[in-house]
């Protein structure tokens, strides 16, 4: 008997190279095409379904753009559950729940510039009580255990009843209720708890906080109003959700040297003018940008310049290779006296992310022109001349001086308002007096014309004729890395199929208005939930099958790899946000991906299988392979999270990141560690029989 044993023991799964290769590339693409597809096409569509039906931002940001947002793991959840019966999805969340709270809180320490970041104590106070919340009612979701009949290995198996999946589901009903009415709550907890009673002094100090009108611009007719601009959504440089911008501690973001992917490293701006004789070199009849011949581009270009657009053009093809950056840098300023133009970069607000908790183009940027009357921008990216805004004859403009922040109103109030983030104090002081002087003659305007509001003029037929700011997934980077152009052509073919086969709803009209309908919206959904599912499916069967050949539980290639490969894109737009100084977003967003991994990435599942899958019978298929020490570890990590803050006044230091690293890769030796240790145990139970 005990040589049938060993026997059995000898055959360890083995696969070809060609396998263990196919296998990691199926996996590595899947978890590529679940972040563009999430990215690039769910996200803005289910932004469109939320402006178009007007859900509050902040019920918006914690429902459908955190379903957007955290897609990848919750459908790996409900194809582990439903379709492959494995723990996998299970092990991806609590994986992707350490991770998030030591890696990404320490590559936003690492990315401050200032080696700390302060976090604002509201908002990851309501985080961390309804990560905890989860945790614990997790904990006792899967307190019930029991053998089961048809597992040899004689592992005890989770059960998991109805009660128990609306326990962990529900947490997240009060969580969106609190987010809607956060407001309220902080007014209650600051002057019932902290105050110790209804004094008035903590409004007085919300509407201090909210109100600047120190600096005048000399409106004549227009309104220039100074406040903390409320932004439901996303903030620049891929911001998490918050109630407003101003929830960011205003320490890290005076400290901020401004970065991006397209301009690497810290930007040091000029003001140079341009005389009437000169002007084409900037902008010619149609307003597109040239180079200036007197100044050296920001960045490296291979590519031969021309000054007036006529004398080289037969080599008119690399015309589309240029983009505003290769000729100014992030903080220029460009003065042209002779036709009243001021230009220079700021940030635009994309519609299509403004209600999104993280997106990586929440803010695009762009290289305005504010001429005598009108305001027109393009995009920094190749082809920009076929992507250019001309912006309404507005009226109103709303000034948060603190951050930089400039709202465009739209005279039309079907329309849409524009949000501008200019990148320097000074850019914000001379674009806020132009864009006042251009107010200014546009309400003239409307005096001469007997009150009415003229329709801005035809932009000579040209619209916007494809994406909003950001490239198409066919279209090759030439501005791109030689690894990024690798990268492109490999996965030419899927990009290729997901870009005819899931709808770009990110169109816009010549002034920057959306053009996708409800309908194009959820047919862009419906195409995502398609391609989610299959990626998903795809990720874990080619994870399960790895682990499989490895001889280790499903759980643990959960823990490691399938959370890394989700939780991955995440750390990145994180690091960019804290480099930007909006650490405390994403710290926050961090805690609140967490909370909703567990209550809506496990809960919901568990409450559609144990109704509909099982009948209200109880779902017991979970091998209870350290998931409830899992359990005890995310307590663990959160305990020594809120022992820091705590410590540090809600401040995290340099330090702090080093200790989140050191925990992570102890959490890594200890779940690889037990799962080797618990097939060398399980093999000798069997051979002892």
């Amino acid at each position: 008997m005990a040589d049938e044993n060993y026997s059995e023991l000898d055959e360890v799964p083995t696969a070809s190279l060609g396998k263990w290769i196919f296998l990691i590339v199926v996996a590595a693409v899947s978890f590529w095409s679940q972040a563009t597809v999430t990215e690039e096409r769910f996200v803005p569509a289910l932004n469109v379904i939320a402006n178009k039906f007007n859900i509050p931002d902040d019920i918006a940001g914690a429902t459908l753009m955190a379903a957007g947002a955290s897609s990848p793991e919750l459908f790996s959840s409900f194809v582990a559950l439903f379709i492959t019966h494995s723990s996998l999805g299970l092990g991806t969340v609590f994986g992707s729940e350490v991770f998030n709270q030591l890696i990404i809180c320490a590559g936003a320490v690492y990315s401050s510039k200032t080696g700390k970041l302060e976090l604002n104590r509201a908002v990851v106070t309501r985080e961390v009580f309804f990560y905890a919340l989860g945790i614990v009612a997790l904990f006792f979701a899967l307190q019930d255990t029991e053998p089961v009949a048809d597992d040899p290995s004689g592992i005890d198996h989770i059960v998991i009843n109805f009660a128990d999946a609306v326990m962990v589901f529900i947490g997240y009903v009060f969580y969106v209720m609190v987010c809607a009415n956060m407001d309220a709550v902080v007014g209650f907890v600051t002057r019932f708890v902290c105050c110790g009673g209804g004094d008035g002094s903590g409004k007085a100090n919300a509407m201090a906080l909210s109100t600047d009108t120190s600096t005048s611009y000399g409106s004549t007719y227009g309104s220039v109003r100074h406040e903390s601009i409320q932004l439901g959504g996303s903030a620049p440089f891929m911001m998490p959700h918050t109630s407003s911008l101003a929830a960011e501690p205003k320490g890290n973001f005076d400290t901020v040297e401004y970065h991006t992917a397209k301009h690497g490293g810290k930007s040091t701006g000029h003001v140079f003018s341009a005389s009437a004789k000169a002007e084409s070199d900037f902008v010619d009849d149609d307003h597109s940008v040239h180079s200036d011949p007197h100044r050296q581009p920001s960045m490296p270009n291979d590519f031969g310049k021309y000054s007036d657009g006529r004398e080289l053009m037969n080599f008119k093809f690399l015309v589309s290779k240029e983009k505003p950056s290769d000729d100014h840098r992030l903080l220029d300023i460009e003065v042209n006296t002779y036709e009243e133009r001021l230009s220079c970069f700021m940030w635009q607000r994309s519609y299509f992310y403004n209600k999104a908790r993280f997106a990586n183009h929440g803010w695009n940027l762009r290289w305005f022109s504010l001429m005598h009357d009108q305001v027109y921008s393009v995009p920094d990216r190749a082809n920009f001349e076929r992507h250019k805004i001309r912006y309404p004859a507005f009226t109103e403009i709303v000034i948060d001086q603190n951050r930089h922040i400039i709202k465009l109103c739209n005279p039309n109030p079907k329309k849409r308002n524009f949000y501008l983030m200019a990148p320097s104090e000074e850019i914000m002081e001379q674009v806020v007096e132009k864009f006042t002087s251009i107010m200014n003659v546009h309400i003239q305007q409307i005096k001469d014309a007997g009150g009415l509001v003229a329709s801005s003029p035809d932009s000579e037929g040209e619209g916007i004729d494809s994406n909003e700011d950001v490239e198409s997934l066919i279209e090759f980077p030439s501005n791109g890395s030689l690894f990024g152009k690798i990268l492109f052509v490999l996965l030419y073919p899927v990009r290729v199929l997901m870009h005819f086969t899931s709808p770009d709803v990110r169109t816009l009209d010549s002034e920057g208005n959306p053009n996708a309908t409800l309908g194009n919206a959820t047919i862009a959904v419906i195409s995502c939930l398609l391609w989610l599912i299959v990626g998903s499916y795809a990720m874990v069967a080619s994870l399960e099958a790895l682990a499989e050949l490895m001889d280790i539980p499903d759980a643990v290639i959960g823990y490691t790899v399938s959370a890394a490969g989700t939780s991955l894109p995440n750390y990145v737009a994180s690091a960019v946000a804290a480099r930007n100084g909006f650490g405390n977003m994403a710290v926050s967003n961090a805690l609140g991906s967490n909370t909703f991994n567990i209550m809506i990435g496990l809960g919901l599942p568990w409450v559609l299988y144990t109704s509909f899958g099982t009948g209200f019978e109880p779902y017991d298929e979970l091998r209870n392979e350290g998931i409830t020490e899992g359990v005890l570890i995310l307590g663990a990590v959160l305990l020594l999270l809120v022992v820091l803050l705590l410590q540090s006044g809600f401040v995290l230091y340099m330090w702090h990141g080093h200790l989140f690293v050191v925990c992570y890769v102890g959490y890594l030796v200890y779940v690889i560690g037990g799962a080797i240790s618990g097939s060398d145990t399980q093999d000798e139970q069997l051979s002892k029989t």
